[in-house]
């Protein structure tokens, strides 16, 4: 929707209508609403129409991180035992998980997950539990060689398809 200088109409970041936003905080995040999501959060200043927040590319934007990709090789690797590494830590430490919780400003249901090996922390994450239960999660793995000359004088798939 464009208005009569020609220019695009801000969207709504909950819903995507056009119109008048308002800014609230939802869960955390300041975000600008329409009327209507705006219900979801707490407002925080009066409403915004003529500066609509910055609009959103569609193109893909360079990451300027230097997080490894999947074939980046990596040195460091969560431990497999990390679940029970995290609730050994917060049981000596006489915690609930609701007392974790609170001191790592994550909801109990995260705390369960992670215990009960249903999710895998992020790295922020990780480097608060290791901070906070003063454990480590994050262990050494050695780089596997895989030799190439081992060829198979077995049947192939192409083989046996060959053979039928």
């Amino acid at each position: 929707m464009r208005n009569d200088a020609g220019d695009r109409m801000p969207e709504c970041e909950k819903c995507g209508r056009s119109g008048k936003l308002t800014l609230v905080e939802i869960e955390g995040a300041r975000m600008y609403v329409c009327q209507d999501c705006s219900r979801f959060g707490k407002p925080l200043k009066a409403s915004l129409e003529p500066t609509p927040p910055p609009h959103r590319s569609t193109a893909p934007m360079k990451s300027t991180s230097l997080k490894p990709d999947a074939l980046t090789p990596r040195t460091m690797e969560l431990a497999e035992d990390f679940p029970s590494r995290i609730q050994r830590a917060r049981e000596r430490k006489g915690w609930s998980r609701e007392e974790l919780g609170k001191k790592l400003n994550e909801r109990v249901s995260v705390i369960s997950k992670l215990e009960n090996n249903e999710m895998h922390p992020s790295d922020d994450l990780i480097k608060k539990l290791e901070r906070t239960l003063d454990i480590k999660l994050m262990e050494t793995v050695e780089e596997v060689k895989v030799s190439s000359t081992a060829a198979s004088s077995g049947m192939t798939l192409g083989d046996f398809i060959l053979r039928k």
